[in-house]
């Protein structure tokens, strides 16, 4: 049964209340959203670049993309080790 938004915690712990470390333990992994952001600044630089006929930029913006999207997928597959070790 997952927690509903009137409970008051997640996970039987009250908000606000102090954990054994001052940093707690997170579950996941690091954050795909950043391989995503990454991606997509690539996909406005070749959009620009297109528009432009700035092949420079087009081409950089291909880098970009291609790069976030690598980024993207290994945080993915980071995430889903953490959390497979975790529980």
């Amino acid at each position: 049964m997952t927690d509903s938004i009137s409970d008051p915690g997640v996970g039987g712990q009250p908000l606000g209340e102090a954990t054994d470390s001052p940093l707690p333990h997170r579950a996941e992994g690091p954050d795909p959203a950043i391989g995503a952001g990454i991606t997509l600044l690539g996909i406005f630089l070749m959009g620009t670049g297109g528009a432009r006929d700035a092949h420079y930029v087009f081409d950089a913006g291909v880098v970009t993309g291609v790069l976030g999207a690598a980024i993207f997928v290994l945080f993915v597959a980071l995430s889903a080790m953490k959390q497979r070790r975790a529980s």
